[in-house]
This record gives structure tokens, sequence and C-alpha cells, in this order.
């Protein structure tokens, strides 16, 4: 008779931060329908009912650990310092999402898997993720978190550009800094049509 793996031992949000980091690229290879429990728990050598008690629905609570993981890695670290001067901060910035985007990274994969999915449960986690960047994004650019409602509606609409455009990216032959200067250039114009509305003069809020 075949013993049952035997878990070891580890605290409880390390199992959880195992188990969410196994599932990552399996999601993001195979996609969430075929996340399978059984081979999550083969990686991990932990029996299939353990999952149950990190991810009490399964593979839904499983699927939206792992949105929320690469959520957190794409926004985490946004640098946001204004010791730095705001080019730094936006090469910085640009860079890594890039960086995400042309591997790609499973992250990112998620992510955009997340995105395309019709489950109002993954939408709401990349809203939160989202409403992250936008208040990073502001901060840098607009010396506020927390930006008007036409400027948070012209960034939102933003970022859904720029994640299709960086996604098409991959499939030409255009170099990285050219992909880098149109996300860039992107932003410079929502940022700078939004506050000509707002004041009815022409300004440029990323030359500040």
């Amino acid at each position: 008779m075949t013993n049952a793996p035997r878990a070891r031992r580890m605290s409880r949000d390390a199992r959880r931060e195992q188990l969410v980091a196994i599932a990552l690229p399996i999601a993001a290879e195979r996609g969430f329908a075929d996340l399978s429990l059984e081979d999550v728990a083969a990686r991990a050598d932990v029996t299939r009912n353990l999952l149950y008690h990190y991810f009490p629905r399964g593979r839904q609570d499983l699927v939206a650990a792992t949105v929320r993981e690469a959520g957190r890695e794409l926004s985490a670290d946004w640098v946001i310092d204004d010791a730095l001067p705001l080019p730094e901060r936006q090469a910085a910035n640009f860079a890594r999402v890039v960086d995400h985007a042309l591997t790609p990274t499973d992250v990112w994969r998620v992510h955009r898997r997340a995105r395309a999915a019709d489950r109002p449960e993954l939408s709401e986690i990349t809203a939160e993720y989202e409403e992250k960047v936008i208040a990073s994004i502001s901060l840098n650019h607009l010396g506020t978190a927390d930006p008007p409602p036409a400027a948070r509606l012209a960034l939102t609409g933003y970022l859904a550009f720029a994640e299709a455009t960086l996604d098409q990216a991959r499939t030409t032959n255009v170099p990285r800094g050219q992909v880098i200067q149109i996300v860039r250039d992107a932003l410079v114009a929502t940022l700078s049509a939004t506050v000509e509305a707002a004041t009815h003069q022409p300004s440029n809020p990323l030359e500040a």
C-alpha cells in the first residue's frame, strides 16, 4: 500500500504562498479551467485534500489567489519617491512593466487571462490592483493618489490601451526601446489632454 505524501512542516502562510507559487505558472500556461488541483498537490508533495484546507472552494479559490498574486507582483514596488527626478521614476516603472509583458512572465499571463475572463470575482481583483497602479501614476504625475474623475477615467482607458499594445508588441519586430516610447508618449498625451480639458489651458504634467 502506497502511503500518502507527507507534507513538510511549514507555517500556514508559507504553505499557502508555496501552493500559489506552484499554481501560478500552471494557470499561466494552461488557463484557469485547466488548473488541476491534482497537479498542484503533486508538485507540492501534499495531498489533494490539503489544498481544500487553504482553498475551501477548491480551484475557484486557487484561481483567485493566483490572480491576486499576479496583481500584487505587477503593482508592487512602483517607484513613487519624489526625491527622484520624474524621468527616473518613469523609466523604472515603464521598464518593469514592459519586461513583464514582453517576456511574458507568468504573472503577466495570469493577469491578462483574468482581464479577459468573464468572471466578476476576478474582475474585482484586477480592478483592485488597477486602482493601485492608477494611484501611483497619479501621485507621480498629478501630485495626488486620488485623481479627479476625468483623470481616473483617462488613466483607466490608458491602462487598457497600454496592456493591449504590449501584448501586440510581442508579435512585432518593434525594438523594446520604441515600445517603451510608445506607451510613454501615450501616457503623456492622456494626462496632458486631461489637464488641458480641466483648465482649458495647454499643459504637460510630465514635463514638470
